[in-house]
């Protein structure tokens, strides 16, 4: 067997395109016009839509055959007319695709011209082109481009600075609307004003009012993300996949940047509270040290039945760096470790938390992978349960092993978007279902979990 995969069978990844939806979601009034053929935004609505249990509206340049071989100038410039004409957008961010990729459009250019042609300026509306060709990395780095590609846009270097005494946070993929509106929460509990780039917190999980807007309220103001050349810091979420937005206005407007885990799990929520305390030097309140206090009582609670668990956790990569180390702190015992992206430090940063911890069990740690891998990897490995997306269940069903259900996509399941994983609330949240999902195969005899002491 070689090292390299030549063929992907059930990719444990999605395309680049997709997370530069989820980062222009996050904005405030805008819309993603997706350079491609129709079946890209397709299907990327649908994906988003089963998730999140809301409409989410993509437009397309609708390339065909003719685009293939002429180019998509014309049908570019056709849909940024239409997307104003009918939705009004603040910002339309544009998103390739493989096809506009592979014919070799110059997306920039098109959009000099159709400006030119219709005589828009910036301060009539922003459009802001991503290059995100699907046959290449994944939503991953397609969500950090999209959101470099926001600041950049909206911050040029040589602008006006003006102190505000905010602290810039800027999250990963892969964090719930509920997820957002927690880290917002402790944010101002801690330093005050802040400012969140993108913030899906209402755009994907939106509150029923009576009306049905065609462009879901909430997201970062054009206002806001402007002014983050001005904040005394910056915080990026995910050590594995640093968002060059962090040290685009360090290097450029003096902003320093830190990177910080994502907050899941106890030692990781701690680091995230310490950074914020520090920057703004203001103490933790009460309510998040009694918080804390719960969430290691909820560890002894349940240390019999976590000690001691093999099991196997997939996703994106500081996702997945974020659950081994909550699932460490529980006691239990990662034997197979996977991320289906890529990611320079992936290996190197869970073998540094098994060693922490203290492990003498062997785990197999593998990045870049698909399903089909992750299947056999998983009857080699045997754990005794699976913590990562939907796309895991086949697997479940085939092998008998109970799934806990954790990051995008959950579309066989409700209420995605109200999970909540990262501070000590979510932690708890997350402690009792991989418990309760473990008790229930005892009970239902699905599979023997080890279990420290009898029940």
């Amino acid at each position: 067997m070689t090292d390299r995969n030549f063929v992907t069978v059930n990719p444990c990844v999605m395309c680049q395109p997709m997370g530069s939806v989820l980062a222009f979601k996050g904005v405030e009034n805008s819309m993603v016009l997706m350079h491609g053929s129709q079946g890209c935004s397709t299907y990327m609505r649908l994906h988003l839509a089963h998730h999140f249990r809301e409409p989410v509206d993509i437009a397309s340049s609708s390339l065909s055959e003719r685009g293939a071989v002429y180019g998509g100038s014309e049908n570019l410039k056709k849909g940024l007319h239409n997307v104003i004409d009918r939705y009004h957008p603040s910002v339309i961010g544009v998103a390739t695709t493989c096809m506009a990729e592979t014919i070799g459009d110059d997306v920039p250019n098109i959009i000099k011209e159709f400006k030119e042609e219709a005589g828009i300026g910036d301060s009539d509306i922003l459009i802001i082109p991503v290059s995100t060709p699907s046959f290449n990395e994944s939503h991953v780095s397609g969500y950090i481009k999209a959101v470099d590609a926001i600041v950049r846009h909206i911050t040029p270097q040589g602008a006006e600075k003006t102190p505000n005494g905010k602290v810039n946070i800027i999250p990963t993929e892969n964090l719930s609307p509920a997820d957002i509106r927690e880290i917002k929460q402790i944010t101002s509990d801690i330093s005050g004003p802040y400012i969140l780039l993108p913030d899906i917190s209402d755009t994907f999980d939106a509150p029923m009012r009576g009306d049905l807007p065609k462009i879901a309220h909430g997201g970062t103001s054009i206002t806001d993300i402007a002014d983050m050349k001005n904040s005394n810091a910056s915080i990026g979420m995910g050590l594995i996949n640093h968002n060059p937005a962090v040290e685009y206005l360090s290097e450029i407007h003096g902003v320093p940047g830190l990177h910080v885990p994502l907050p899941i799990g106890l030692e990781n929520t701690d680091t995230f509270f310490e950074t914020l305390s520090r920057i703004s030097e203001c103490q933790i309140p009460e309510k998040y040290l009694n918080e804390r206090g719960r969430l290691l009582d909820t560890m002894v609670d349940v240390h019999k039945y976590l000690y001691g668990v093999r099991l196997a956790v997939y996703g994106d990569p500081d996702k997945v760096a974020g659950l081994v180390s909550l699932l460490l702190e529980s006691g239990m015992h990662p034997v197979l470790v996977v991320s289906g992206s890529r990611s320079q430090g992936f290996r190197e940063d869970i073998k540094a938390r098994l060693k922490d911890a203290g492990s003498d069990w062997d785990t197999t740690i593998l990045d870049g992978v698909d399903f089909d891998t992750f299947n056999d990897a998983v009857r080699d490995t045997g754990p005794d349960i699976l913590i990562g997306d939907s796309n895991g269940k086949y697997i479940s069903k085939a092998e008998s092993i109970p799934l806990v259900r954790v990051g995008l996509p959950i579309h066989d399941r409700v209420g995605a978007q109200r999970l909540l994983m990262v501070g000590y609330r979510g932690a708890m949240e997350l402690i009792d279902r991989i418990t309760n999902t473990i008790l229930e195969a005892q009970e239902d005899n699905k599979k023997a979990v080890q279990i420290y002491s009898a029940l």
